[in-house]
């Protein structure tokens, strides 16, 4: 997270818009004027009268554009370079504060050992005053790297306003009726540098997540149909019979998957409310707080915590290295008979349907979730990890990929069918998958042929722990617990790639897990 406000490289590119912006009207100027009068044609005439008046409106219009794209420029060179300071010195802040603690503490012992010792000998009372001065010094590289930032934050307000000067001065020189308007607009300019790059970055990122997920969903849609044609060309290859007894299979499983899809999607958002499931137990039976190696602990036990009739997920915060960092583990699916009566838990076949079909549309899983987050008071810059076994991690992956409203750094799921989701590489995924477990091949009903991945992603494709010794692979194989521990056997290799997943656990800090609940 950037130590000041503002996006320098997007103000950079709205600021080269700008500038493009005045040479095309200098060209429409010369186009307009390149018009030759013909004397001898009263409508040819006109029409050159007619351009030269939009001609010197133009001219009018054309240096607001220059001075404003000139303004920018500048003001776009100066925020880079107070970020960079900014950042440089938040680097050394860090470092200070770190040996600033260690001089504290050094001088603090010292001084401990000297006032419990009867006669103080010279060689501990001498050495009081070399420590103190390193506390000293650590105090003043701590006071010097935060006026450094205060530096650079101010550099940046004296740019922002320098830039409004500038542009004030340009819509000046040309103040004339209706442009005298064009003045209140740029009144406030400094919000409006500080604020539109992201502003246009919001707004082309939800326009980027709604193709995707277009596009997802018309692949996936596509690969049932191939699939459905595919049973009625089998049928075909046993006459007549064979071809309308496959006919009213595709049929109905094409019914099937519609109504199931469309029970979940127009379905209002359950009600979310927060719960204490250990509040009746003793506390050693209460899980302890999850840590790197036992993070996927977590998703056998929002499983069970809900059953068939509840959906339950587990929200765990920390004080990370800058801030607090979320954790959210989901639940996988438990309930497969939902189109043959409802139990209550929305992580159903239904909702598994949707999100791996049509994640252009939202599920109740989905919306509820999104829900319990806001509920935990987890930020849009607030960092996440999403944790799931089979559905939950289709989930965890659904959110990375197709959700922006959140800041999401990293995914851990376990058998589930993630690989065709196009999660931005600037999230960490670990997805463990076990040979012999169907469940992380369902990819290719989703469209995909073999998706590539960049270094965030680390797939571990191993056989189940304790393999039927004679087929090589466990009925087991899609199991919560025996992927915890398969993650946990490659564990090395998930820390060397991914060194960041520790942000996410604090073990002797603050930690504090909630719970929340839904059904339908």
């Amino acid at each position: 997270m950037s130590v000041l406000p503002g996006r320098p490289a997007e103000l950079t590119s709205r600021a080269a818009d700008l500038a493009s912006s005045a040479e095309v009207i200098l060209d429409v100027i010369r186009e307009l004027r390149g018009i030759v009068d013909d004397d001898e044609g009263k409508a040819v005439h006109a029409l050159h009268e007619q351009n030269e008046q939009i001609a010197s409106d133009l001219d009018r219009i054309q240096p607001r554009y220059k001075g404003a794209a000139d303004a920018i420029t500048e003001y776009a060179v100066a925020l880079t370079e107070a970020h960079a300071d900014a950042e440089r010195a938040q680097d050394d802040l860090d470092d200070a504060l770190l040996a600033q603690g260690r001089a504290d503490n050094a001088l603090e012992d010292l001084n401990s050992r000297v006032d419990a010792a009867d006669d103080a000998a010279p060689s501990l009372t001498g050495q009081v005053p070399g420590a103190q001065q390193a506390a000293d010094d650590a105090q003043a590289a701590v006071g010097s790297a935060g006026g450094r930032i205060d530096a650079a934050r101010e550099a940046m307000n004296e740019a922002a306003e320098a830039a409004i000067r500038k542009i004030d001065a340009a819509i000046d020189s040309t103040n004339e009726g209706f442009w005298d308007k064009v003045g209140d607009f740029f009144s406030d300019i400094g919000d409006f540098l500080a604020g539109i790059g992201e502003w246009i970055g919001d707004f082309l990122q939800d326009v980027v997540d709604l193709l995707k997920k277009i596009a997802d969903t018309i692949i996936a849609i596509l690969g049932v149909l191939v699939i459905l044609l595919l049973i009625i060309a089998v049928g075909m290859l046993f006459g007549t019979i064979g071809l309308i007894i496959a006919a009213i299979v595709a049929g109905v499983l094409a019914a099937f998957l519609i109504a199931s899809i469309l029970s979940d999607v127009l379905k209002d958002t359950p009600e979310v409310s927060e719960t204490d499931p250990y509040a009746d137990v003793l506390p050693e039976d209460v899980p302890a707080d999850p840590s790197l190696a036992t993070v996927l602990n977590g998703t056998g036990e929002v499983d069970e915590l809900g059953g068939e009739t509840d959906s339950v997920v587990k929200i765990t915060k920390v004080l990370g290295p800058d801030g607090w960092y979320y954790t959210v583990t989901l639940p996988s699916t438990q309930e497969w008979l939902s189109r043959f009566g409802d139990q209550g838990a929305v992580n159903d076949l239904d909702s598994n349907l949707a999100l791996m079909l049509t994640p252009a549309l939202q599920t109740q899983y989905e919306r509820a979730v999104l829900e319990a987050m806001e509920e935990a008071g987890i930020g849009e810059n607030d960092p996440v990890m999403l944790v799931g076994f089979s559905q939950g991690g289709i989930m965890a992956g659904h959110l990375a990929a197709y959700n922006s409203d959140y800041n999401w750094q990293a995914v851990v799921v376990s058998g589930a069918p993630i690989d065709h989701m196009p999660i931005p590489d600037s999230v960490d995924v670990v997805s463990v998958q076990h040979n012999g477990d169907p469940v992380p091949n369902l990819d290719v009903v989703a469209g995909d042929l073999g998706t590539e991945h960049g270094p965030n992603w680390t797939t571990i494709n191993v056989d189940p722990p304790n393999p039927n010794p004679v087929l090589g692979v466990d009925a087991g194989a899609h199991n919560a617990d025996k992927y915890s521990q398969t993650y946990q056997d490659h564990l090395a290799e998930v820390q060397a790639n991914h060194p960041d997943l520790g942000n996410f656990f604090n073990e002797d800090g603050y930690t504090d897990t909630s719970y929340y609940h839904w059904n339908e």
